[in-house]
């Protein structure tokens, strides 16, 4: 069995999937973009290397904060790790927030082969320049991406102009079947009150426990990555140290972007998984403990 914990950010994933990990004996597969990425920890809400559950974790600092780790790197190294794990593990648990990864790990998720593109010509258009000229292309995909995000109205515009397919027309080929059999997605489904004064919470003690000393560190160490550099808590406190705003605002603002990752979270999990939600975890991990899922699929 393949048990998938997901969830907003916040509603405590990493401490359901350890305790299903002792219950079933079984690995855990990390789902989360960053915590790919070694020595950003508090920033990410990392399980410290010197707790024992660490070791059940895969896919944890796996890839240097210089390196930009993609969607299909992620892909690939999911896939040779669970069939790895496979041969020696009879449950696997997948625990993340990054429900794209996990679509792309777990679906027929197909990449194109990137055509090389000279982008050269739209770098002095502005978000909404550029938004329109997807729009003329593909309104499809661009109704689905938000005007001022940059990097992926610019794939998109890429992808429209060197491919025989737009980015939509591709996407709905795909027929989005699970590649693997024995699938249960598990959302922790927090109620949003409570789920943001956790956030709330969780940005608090993570200023209490270094955030400002792990970014220092990192920069100071590394010439990050534009991907590590844009991770919630990292980049705000990158814009903190570079004095364009008050640590007042900086926390304020990482605290604020989380709750709406979170809102965003919900959507991409009930419009892509079909998963089984639970508001209590206690009752999720019986039902897993007894074997509820085992015996329905």
């Amino acid at each position: 069995m393949i048990y998938v914990i997901i969830g907003p950010t916040g509603s405590g994933k990493t401490e359901v999937a350890i305790r299903l990990a002792d219950l079933l004996k079984a690995p855990i597969i990390n789902g989360d973009a960053f915590q790919i990425y070694q020595e950003m920890n508090i920033g990410t809400a990392k399980i410290s290397s010197d707790d024992p559950n660490y070791k059940k974790h895969y896919l944890l600092d796996i890839c240097s904060p210089e390196k930009t780790y993609s969607v299909k790197d992620y892909q690939d190294d999911f896939r040779k790790t669970l069939s790895l794990l496979s041969k020696t593990y009879n449950n696997i648990i997948v625990c993340g927030g990054t429900g794209l990864y996990i679509k792309a790990a777990l679906y027929d998720y197909v990449f194109n082969e990137e055509i090389p593109f000279d982008m050269s010509q739209f770098s002095l258009k502005n978000d909404e320049e550029l938004y329109k000229e997807l729009l003329s292309l593909d309104k499809e995909s661009a109704l689905k991406i938000h005007p001022h995000n940059r990097k992926r109205v610019l794939r998109a515009l890429s992808i429209a102009l060197t491919q025989d397919k737009n980015k939509s027309e591709i996407e709905a080929e795909q027929k989005h079947h699970l590649i693997y059999d024995d699938v249960v997605f598990l959302m922790i489904d927090t109620p949003r009150d409570i789920l943001y004064e956790n956030i709330n919470k969780r940005v608090d003690k993570m200023f209490a426990n270094g955030l400002i000393r792990e970014v220092k560190y990192l920069l100071n160490k590394y010439n990050l990555s534009l991907t590590a550099k844009a991770a919630i808590g990292y980049k705000e406190v990158i814009t903190y140290l570079d004095k364009q705003i008050s640590l007042e605002e900086c926390i304020e603002l990482i605290k604020k972007r989380s709750r709406n990752y979170a809102k965003r979270q919900f959507t991409f999990f009930n419009h892509q998984f079909d998963a089984i939600h639970y508001q209590d975890k206690e009752a999720l991990i019986k039902d897993v403990s007894e074997g509820k899922y085992e015996k329905h699929l």
